[in-house]
């Protein structure tokens, strides 16, 4: 579907039956040559810039633990004594600014003080930034999955330039559940993290979760549903009144 879109074009994201092209200058002829093949209808056009479509925000160098983050295209040297870790989000979000990211990012290093992480499974991997980190802090294995394809060949990327070793898969996070993974990473919305964790999948060999994506009106939810499945809530992180982040054990 990509080829033949010229020079401009940056990429694809896929939303259910909804495929949003990105290019880095107008291409009504790529567009119109697409459209003309059939199956594919032009809703909409947008014009914005790069921090428009990440939120306003600006990819800037910040740490948690022992781990520097910064943007690819502007390598800072990290502290003394942390490691750097470069960023190119890329069209997909996590580049660890939302507090989701960074609450899921605070409580991974506090679970890494407690000993080594294991297995690691990070659900809906988007930029790679949490398994990239999961992988830095001594994960025995990490496996990063995503149904976007776009997400996963930024994961990809990004592990490439900061050589770590990963692996990264494209498909529903639901088909990965059979994993064997001691700590399951999730940044994803209430619907998806509803179906996930409900009967009757089996939950026995995931024994710690780190989970985010949620609001207000569903963190409650949340709780319960892992409650009635074992885990008891270790960490509880909060930002803006809004977003929600949990580290659940098996009790």
């Amino acid at each position: 579907m990509a080829n033949g879109l010229g020079p401009h074009y940056l990429g694809l994201w896929l939303e259910g039956d909804t495929s949003f092209l990105f290019f880095s200058a107008p291409s009504p002829q790529a567009v119109e040559q697409l459209s003309a093949t059939g199956g594919v209808t032009l809703r909409q056009r947008h014009e914005l810039t790069y921090e428009q479509w990440q939120g306003g925000l600006e990819l800037k160098p910040w740490l948690v633990g022992d781990l520097f983050f910064c943007p690819s295209w502007d390598p800072a040297p990290p502290p003394k004594g942390a490691k750097r870790l470069l960023i190119d989000p890329g069209l997909v979000f996590g580049s660890g600014l939302h507090p989701t990211t960074r609450h899921c990012l605070e409580l991974l290093w506090l679970r890494r003080q407690l000993g080594p992480l294991g297995r690691v499974l990070d659900l809906g991997c988007g930029t790679g930034i949490l398994a990239m980190a999961a992988a830095a802090w001594g994960a025995k294995e990490v496996l990063a999955v995503d149904l976007n394809p776009l997400c996963v060949s930024t994961t990809k990327n990004n592990a490439r330039l900061n050589g770590i070793g990963l692996t990264t898969l494209e498909g529903p996070a639901g088909d990965f559940l059979d994993k064997p993974a001691d700590l399951v990473l999730g940044n994803l919305p209430w619907a998806v993290q509803q179906e996930l964790w409900a009967e009757p999948r089996d939950l026995d060999g995931m024994p710690q979760m780190i989970l985010s994506g949620v609001m207000r009106s569903q963190v409650g939810k949340l709780e319960d549903l892992l409650r009635s499945r074992g885990y008891a809530i270790a960490q509880r992180r909060e930002a803006e009144f809004t977003w929600f982040s949990l580290w659940a054990r098996k009790s």
